[in-house]
């Protein structure tokens, strides 16, 4: 007899319009080696401020850390920074750096301990060695929708700048000591879970409510939690969060990308509200659009909406940049969102992590640059 699997109806907590979370999945590297240690709960012991915005993730050597909800990326920003102050102080006493890369360069998936916790233990006991190899590094960024049905307009059309968004983000060029030819080895590291990836394109909030709900009565999820889509509504928080990213190299990209997350979906939102159709472009596009940018980052070409053509990545990016700069301004976001263009004009964390080892041929000083230049820029920002 099977065990009783029914849910309650999933209701949308609505928020304030254009609010700003922006959640940081952090490397912790051993200060001498740069290499991944598991001192997630050290480093935590050893925090005496922020603690309920600082936590453990899957494996112990990834600390997650979360703003506040925030009225603006400028706030989020000066919230994180002085939460990595903090962070940073507390891992410096266990002989451990902090270093912003969606994946590793040369330590290995199978010598991560993971994190003593009943969930996790769980999830590795459904997904085994896919969820083991699971040691990446994520940037994602929740913006407040104020109703439901809004949200899954805006999530539909944002599907289509998710591959831009992956692009200007991309940080993961190395895995497990190899160069892996692509600027985002975290995304295919990330697609072979079950419920990632590219999400399907709803109806209407009662579409997508009705999917998780059958997820979950027959047992594909445990919890809405376990939709690891590259973007999805959050329920709780009335929030669209993007996941797509990778998790840049610096906190000034960071913002910058999420200035650009929040321009986006305000213009959505505005286009819902004012009765805008949506023409949704054929699904090919976006994954053809999704695999060049995991593969290219910012040197590449992408589709057009029609498919019948290309454009260079800096080309698109810089157009959707330019497009919803009127609503960087009215939020207050674009000296945030200028920061894109600084990417398309010096290179992402991606074309920089290559560079280095370009020029050492050492994967440790590939970590140890990433390290400094984190540090430093948290130091500068203090004066």
């Amino acid at each position: 007899m099977q065990a009783d699997r029914s849910v309650m109806k999933i209701n949308f907590n609505e928020s304030p319009d254009f609010t700003v979370g922006i959640e940081l999945e952090v490397q912790l590297v051993d200060a001498q080696s740069n290499a991944l240690v598991s001192r997630c709960s050290e480093v935590l012991g050893s925090l005496d401020s922020h603690t309920e915005f600082v936590k453990h993730e899957l494996m112990g050597s990834n600390v997650e850390i979360v703003s506040a909800k925030s009225g603006s990326v400028a706030e989020a920003g000066a919230d994180l920074h002085k939460k990595l102050v903090a962070v940073i102080a507390a891992a410096k006493q266990h002989n451990t750096r902090l270093c912003l890369s969606s994946t590793h360069p040369f330590s290995l998936w199978r010598e991560q301990e993971v994190t003593d916790s009943e969930r996790y233990h769980q999830l590795l006991d459904k997904l085994q060695m896919v969820g083991r190899r699971f040691n990446i590094f994520g940037l994602h960024v929740h913006v407040g929708v104020n109703n439901a049905e809004k949200c899954i307009y805006v999530m539909n059309r944002m599907l289509y700048y998710l591959p831009h968004l992956l692009a200007v983000s991309a940080n993961s060029p190395f895995w497990q000591g190899q160069k892996t030819g692509l600027r985002s080895y975290r995304t295919k590291v990330f697609e072979t879970l079950p419920t990632a990836g590219l999400p399907f394109y709803f109806h209407d909030w009662a579409d997508y409510t009705n999917v998780v709900e059958k997820y979950i009565a027959t047992g594909v999820i445990d919890t809405i939690r376990e939709l690891w889509w590259d973007i999805r509504p959050h329920p709780d928080f009335g929030t669209v969060e993007v996941r797509v990213c990778d998790i840049p190299m610096c906190l000034k990209d960071v913002l910058a990308i999420a200035a650009l997350i929040q321009s986006i979906v305000k213009k959505l939102s505005d286009e819902y509200d004012s009765g805008v159709p949506f023409e949704r472009p054929h699904s090919f596009v976006t994954r053809e659009n999704k695999w060049r940018a995991c593969r290219y980052g910012i040197e590449g070409n992408f589709l057009v909406k029609d498919g019948g053509s290309v454009v260079s990545a800096k080309e698109a990016i810089g157009f959707v940049v330019d497009t919803v700069t009127p609503e960087a301004k009215e939020l207050g976001a674009d000296n945030e969102l200028k920061g894109v263009l600084d990417i398309l004009e010096h290179g992402t964390g991606a074309q920089r992590q290559l560079k280095v080892f370009e020029a050492t041929g050492k994967l440790a000083a590939v970590v140890a640059d990433l390290a400094d230049g984190l540090q430093q820029e948290v130091e500068e920002a203090e004066v």
